[in-house]
């Protein structure tokens, strides 16, 4: 997976904030990468709608990536970044780093060398020199607490998705005896209560909304229905991008 990093760069080029990105449907194919281009200037549009300040200053991969298509995807950002070199950002989505700051790298790029064809007059790099850049990630709280969460070994998805609930149920059926039985401890004196534990359980129980059994019933069926729509909308999008593809509209990197 490839996509554009968007953000903001500093007078001199050396610092470098991104702040969006948004992934680009691509493929390789017979050792060439071809990525849907019209899709990429449709969605740089309507981010420069919201975002007028943040820019095109570099692009981002996840997975192993061949250094032929690397080097042709950077040339490719390369035309599209202005203000200096394009940002390189590799993302381990596989969690196969042992710590978890190499989770995240960063590298500049740079045209090692450009030859002109003298017939066509086109210039065709000879290769991309990547050197590491720091990098620094300014993550808030909710979000540390989803990295903590994907990066434990424990938390595995299985194939079934009724096992995964019924194993998520079972968490919560153990947590909630787990406060109980703190509850009832301290009731009995048998230990010292925390006022910090007992606000917060005040609190998760205050946000519990109380419902009747024809009240959850709606807002279950609801919510049931919520889901088939996003999931029809998502596969109605992957036929687009499948019919847009079979109509050529993807362009070979060059």
């Amino acid at each position: 997976m490839i996509g554009a990093a968007l953000g903001t760069r500093s007078a001199d080029g050396a610092r470098c904030d991104i702040k969006s990105a948004y992934a680009i449907p691509c493929h390789e194919r017979d050792g060439e990468m071809f990525v849907d281009i019209e899709f990429h200037r449709t969605m740089l549009g309507l981010h420069a709608r919201v975002n007028e300040s943040e820019r095109v200053v570099g692009w981002f991969s996840c997975g192993t990536l061949e250094p032929t298509a690397r080097a042709l995807a950077h040339e490719f950002f390369a035309k599209e970044t202005a203000g200096g070199a394009p940002v390189h950002v590799m993302l381990d989505t596989e969690f196969t780093s042992a710590r978890a700051g190499d989770l995240l790298r960063a590298e500049v790029g740079e045209t090692v060398l450009a030859v002109t064809d003298r017939e066509s007059g086109e210039s065709q790099s000879a290769g991309v020199r990547f050197c590491e850049a720091s990098c620094e990630v300014d993550l808030k709280s909710a979000t540390k607490i989803g990295i903590e969460a994907l990066t434990q070994t424990a938390s595995v998805k299985g194939d079934d998705d009724v096992d995964g609930l019924r194993a998520t149920i079972g968490k919560l059926a153990g947590l909630l005896a787990q406060a109980q039985e703190y509850v009832d401890a301290v009731a009995s004196g048998a230990s010292r209560g925390d006022a910090a534990v007992g606000r917060a359980l005040s609190s998760a129980l205050s946000s519990v909304p109380e419902l009747t059994k024809a009240q959850f019933d709606k807002v279950f069926g609801d919510s049931i229905e919520d889901v088939q729509m996003v999931q029809y909308l998502t596969n109605l999008t992957k036929m687009q991008l499948t019919l847009a593809e079979k109509l050529h509209t993807t362009s070979l990197l060059v």
